[in-house]
């Protein structure tokens, strides 16, 4: 059951990131089905096909896992298990073509040229389901064999302002950036942290719940900062860390580093509104020789 799940994220991680319009944060995504135009099913087998795989999708982004399950797959206990902390990252999906194994459909998602997957299906009387699992587990194999990549370094803009933006519905500004190191099993592992202005004693601020957001701490130690940046992913992400609160790892955006010749290094983040996170702009700081 939890492979089943591992490769539905890594499925919809490949499909791309959220869709984003300019700034970061102004999100939308759109799963209506593919028009007319695009795809005629030539019988009625084909459009019972090609409607099941649609029909499915689209449930699935309403997060109707019970209905989903009962209607439209073979393998039910596949979709049941995508029921925890499950999102589908694709702004858009359709049906390009019938095959005897069942439909190719096509994931659209902002910055991602589009990506074909096999969709399995199985005949039982006069109708057709969808083989989950094995849908799940032939894309993840061919993924890892040709992972996508983005149509741009740097899919999401940047404004030229300090980083700021707005965290669970709290407005939050950087203040400084905190670096700090931690012994390991495996070695040294460095901390890199941007705090506000209200943290005022760190890293004492990330264990304190108050109700001004000072604990709120966002943390960049995933990103490579030895290069240019890149896209937020699987890899490298923005950390949040609260008091009381789950870790939110964010990997819909971009980040870009510039070398200064003082011997800083400027940040620059475009974090979406995923998650009710928002944030943009930039911090300048220097590591530790």
């Amino acid at each position: 059951m939890r492979f089943i799940t591992m490769c539905l994220l890594a499925l919809l991680v490949a499909c791309g990131q959220d869709q984003t319009a300019g700034a970061a944060g102004a999100k939308t995504t759109d799963t209506a089905p593919a028009t007319e135009a695009e795809f005629s099913p030539a019988d009625q087998q084909e459009k019972w096909k090609a409607d099941t795989a649609m029909y499915l999708y689209q449930t699935l982004a309403k997060y109707n896992f019970d209905y989903a399950a009962k209607h439209y797959v073979s393998d039910p206990d596949a979709v049941l298990a995508l029921k925890d902390g499950w999102s589908l990252k694709a702004d858009s999906f359709r049906v390009k073509a019938v095959n005897d194994e069942g439909v190719v459909m096509g994931f659209s998602a902002f910055c991602y040229p589009e990506r074909d997957v096999q969709v399995y299906m199985v005949a039982r009387g006069q109708r057709y389901y969808v083989e989950f699992g094995r849908t799940l587990r032939e894309d993840i194999r061919k993924s890892a064999l040709q992972p996508p990549q983005p149509l741009r370094q740097h899919c999401y803009e940047f404004k030229n302002q300090p980083l700021q933006g707005s965290i669970m519905g709290t407005p939050w500004q950087a203040d400084r950036v905190e670096i700090s190191s931690m012994q390991f099993a495996s070695g040294p592992r460095r901390s890199i942290d941007i705090v506000s202005r209200d943290c005022s004693a760190y890293p004492d601020c990330k264990y304190i719940d108050e109700p001004d957001g000072s604990g709120f701490v966002v943390g960049v130690s995933s990103l490579d900062l030895s290069g240019s940046g890149g896209n937020l992913g699987n890899r490298e992400y923005v950390n949040i860390a609260y008091p009381n609160m789950q870790s939110l790892n964010l990997r819909s955006g971009s980040y870009r580093v510039a070398h200064l010749e003082n011997g800083n290094i400027r940040l620059e983040l475009a974090v979406s509104g995923e998650e009710s996170v928002e944030l943009n702009g930039a911090v300048e700081f220097s590591l530790p020789q």
